[in-house]
């Protein structure tokens, strides 16, 4: 994993920089490298206690020391063949669902259940859980064989809460290697104001706590998610999971309250407390892959849940955010190294207002936004509703022909944009702009404030930045070069702090 909030940044040699209108010859200069300690002045984030002792954003300890997020060991004991159980692979045959769950009932910890290339027909539920067809076992893998061969097919269609695959306080677990669909034969999520579309199961997978103890060590791999209403993959109040090769796709609805969620990692709404036993941390959501004409948002993360990895994973349109960090408290979780290709709203949003029925507005402190390759979204990062301390960094931000702005930061405490690069945009595109936040009923108002943008390059785009509003704002060897129109405006009465001062930057 890169480095955390020790971010390192490099000096040009003799070079021509234009930094917001003001050119100057720099002469040579050595490499540099800035520890940033969290105690520091600049660090991201508030002071520790503020957020139960954790100090750094993505997978580390209370300390800021990187962790490996432990996935379950290979398998032990025997492997189970649910054909065996009276299952059938053929499509349209009996209830399949009560020998999956037979096998898994003669299953010990160390065994697997194997699912053979076939149609497994989902036509009950189990009898202790009416809301799931199949409920996983702790120490019990359930497995295909492969994504394109093995399908479990759902007769779920609305009913509250269901779910195809569930897992409550489980631990050691990996499903992997099939696809996940229902019978729903209705038209797929479009609009993302229609509260009234939908079909097939609520869920793909939820995988949560039960009577308090979060589920953990779950590895859920190479499985295709589509056909759902609400969540393709959710996990709530729970940590260590990795989700990791999941094709999701094909949401019945994607209007307000929940609907339509490729992968959701979920805290609890009330509770921020690290040292709860269903804290929502170091979860991984990588190398996933989302098609986003039927997803409200590809990826999501909501309340109080913190350092998660969202990283690598590659998303192709969504209605709204396709990487939201969802406005409720949600804080020192990294994203990096993702794709995000033509999303009609932002590619990664942090902050979000929410609907009527439930009411959002700031993510959470030390967000850490890097890395990414944002193309043709309608904005590439945005930052709202008081959403505080986030760095975004080393981004490249490339305009499709309804793009707006690269990055847009309103009231977004102590937000630093550091090394992106940003380039294209038609007329109205502003690689980079700052305004005030009406906010949402009352909620987030506010103006960008000890906003630092540093070392950003700004290439062969309409325009470059804008400052609408603001206070405590400064700006630090920013290159802007081939701008059509405007190179820099600053609304009147707003003071920008500039400098050419040598900045610790690398083109």
């Amino acid at each position: 994993m890169k480095e955390s909030v020790q971010n390192r940044r490099l000096c040009p040699g003799h070079s021509w920089w234009v930094a917001l209108g003001l050119v100057v010859l720099l002469t040579a200069c050595t490499v540099e490298e800035f520890d940033r300690p969290v105690e520091s002045d600049d660090a991201v984030g508030p002071a520790p206690s503020e957020r139960g002792d954790w100090q750094a954003p993505g997978l580390v300890d209370r300390s800021g020391a990187p962790i490996e997020v432990p996935t379950p060991g290979p398998v032990k004991g025997r492997t189970l063949d649910v054909t065996h159980f009276g299952a059938d692979p053929n499509p349209d045959s009996h209830d399949d669902a009560a020998a999956i769950r037979a096998a898994l009932d003669a299953a010990v910890p160390g065994d697997e259940v194997v699912l053979p290339a076939g149609t497994y027909d989902m036509r009950s539920t189990d009898p202790a859980d009416e809301s799931a067809n199949i409920v996983l076992r702790s120490g019990v893998d359930l497995r295909g064989e492969g994504q394109e061969s093995t399908m479990l097919l759902t007769s779920l269609d609305g009913e509250d809460d269901s779910r195809v695959i569930r897992g409550s306080g489980v631990h050691d677990v990996i499903v992997a290697d099939f696809t996940i669909s229902s019978r729903h034969e209705g038209p797929l999520g479009d609009d993302p104001d229609d509260g009234d579309a939908g079909g097939g199961p609520m869920y793909g997978i939820y995988l949560g706590a039960h009577e308090g103890q979060a589920s953990s060590q779950v590895l859920v791999e190479n499985l295709g998610i589509r056909r759902f209403e609400r969540h393709g993959i959710s996990v709530k109040a729970s940590r260590e999971v990795t989700l990791s090769g999941n094709y999701v796709s094909e949401a019945t609805a994607v209007g307000p309250g929940g609907q339509g969620y490729g992968i959701a990692i979920e805290g609890l709404a009330d509770q921020h407390d690290p040292d709860a036993a269903n804290d929502s941390r170091h979860n991984v959501v990588i190398g996933n892959t989302f098609d986003g004409r039927h997803l409200r948002h590809a990826i999501l993360l909501q309340f109080p849940t913190h350092n998660n990895l969202v990283a690598e994973n590659t998303i192709v349109g969504s209605h709204l955010d396709a990487i939201d960090l969802h406005g409720e408290g949600e804080y020192l979780n990294e994203v990096r190294d993702n794709s995000v290709i033509g999303g009609q709203r932002a590619g990664i949003a942090l902050g979000n207002s929410g609907g009527s029925k439930n009411k959002h507005d700031a993510s959470g402190p030390g967000n850490w936004v890097h890395s990414n390759s944002l193309t043709g979204n309608r904005q590439g990062v945005l930052v709202i509703l008081g959403t505080p301390d986030t760095l975004i960094e080393d981004n490249r931000i490339t305009t499709g022909e309804d793009s707006v702005v690269g990055i847009e930061v309103r009231n977004a405490p102590g937000t630093e944009l550091h090394g992106n690069h940003i380039t294209g945009g038609t007329d109205g595109f502003w690689a980079i702009r700052l305004s005030e936040d009406r906010g949402t009923d009352g909620r987030g108002t506010g103006l960008p404030s000890g906003i630092r943008i540093e070392c950003n390059v700004i290439r062969q785009a309409a325009n470059g930045i804008r400052i609408d509003a603001g206070e405590d704002l400064s700006m630090v060897g920013n290159f802007v070069d081939g701008i059509d129109g405007d190179e820099l405006r600053v609304a009147d009465g707003i003071e920008v702090s500039q400098s050419a001062k040598r900045s610790s930057c690398i083109w």
